[in-house]
């Protein structure tokens, strides 16, 4: 019944915007702009680390400089607007923007913003990874709801897979592992990070707020709006993780021979 009530509300939200201003806003009132900025920071930090791992510290500057460029936080920004624009209907967005520009909407994707750049520490990330293994009820239903754990695994696993077509597309006679064995892993450390992530942003939370933020996701808009964004995060990171292997394989120590 919630639900349905809260749909009625941002069904009757005034749509006076133009298409592209409604889903503009709707990414930036979101918080999407500085969520992408830490992924590509944390992303990028991680990438740099290949140069030991596969390229015996010998990857230097060109490595170094191609890795920067492929995680520039504005391109990555502006390739997910794009993302989110080509899916996601405009009367979708104009209809979620009453709820993601209201106080509260605000209130939590600032939180979720925090959230996310707090877990680029280490002590941060484990603290919250290790809260998920008491998450409460609600933090659970709210993100089973939106389907978190599947979609971050499945982006997760497939950027694997395109970081080493990247890395055999360069490498040809590089050995690629068979990863198809570590689904179940990547599912396990997604679901983990997820309910993390939300019982991080759930304890800065007022009462009742956790509650019409998942009535909110339990609509048509939001669902729209949810799924989108996933399909375009998904898009932007198998593409750069698809890049970051061809990088790879273009220096990896036996292409030098």
């Amino acid at each position: 019944m919630r639900a349905l009530i809260f749909a009625a509300m941002i069904c009757v939200a005034p749509l006076a915007v133009s298409a592209q201003s409604a889903v503009d806003r709707l990414f930036d009132a979101a918080g999407l702009p500085e969520l992408i900025a830490s992924f590509a920071d944390d992303s990028r930090l991680g990438a740099r680390d290949l140069d030991d791992s596969f390229l015996q510290g010998q990857g230097g500057d060109v490595f170094a400089e191609t890795i920067d460029r492929l995680h520039d936080p504005a391109r990555l920004i502006e390739t997910m607007r794009a993302g989110v624009s080509d899916r996601l209907d405009p009367d979708d967005a104009a209809q979620a923007l009453s709820f993601v520009e209201s106080e509260m909407g605000q209130r939590i994707a600032r939180l979720e913003v925090e959230a996310r750049q707090a877990m680029s520490n280490d002590d941060v990330e484990a603290a919250a990874l290790a809260a998920a293994d008491r998450a409460d009820d609600a933090v659970v239903a709210m993100i089973e709801l939106r389907n978190l754990p599947e979609r971050n695994a499945d982006i997760s696993f497939n950027a694997q897979v395109a970081f080493w077509a990247g890395v055999a597309a360069t490498a040809p006679d590089f050995d690629v592992p068979d990863i198809e064995g570590q689904r179940d892993a990547i599912a396990a450390r997604s679901r983990t990070w997820v309910t993390g992530f939300y019982m991080l942003v759930a304890s800065a939370l007022e009462d009742g707020d956790l509650e019409t933020y998942s009535a909110f996701w339990d609509t048509e808009v939001a669902e729209a709006w949810d799924d989108a964004v996933s399909a375009a995060l998904e898009e932007m990171y198998s593409e750069l993780s698809f890049a970051t292997g061809q990088a790879v394989g273009r220096l990896l120590p036996q292409n030098e021979l």
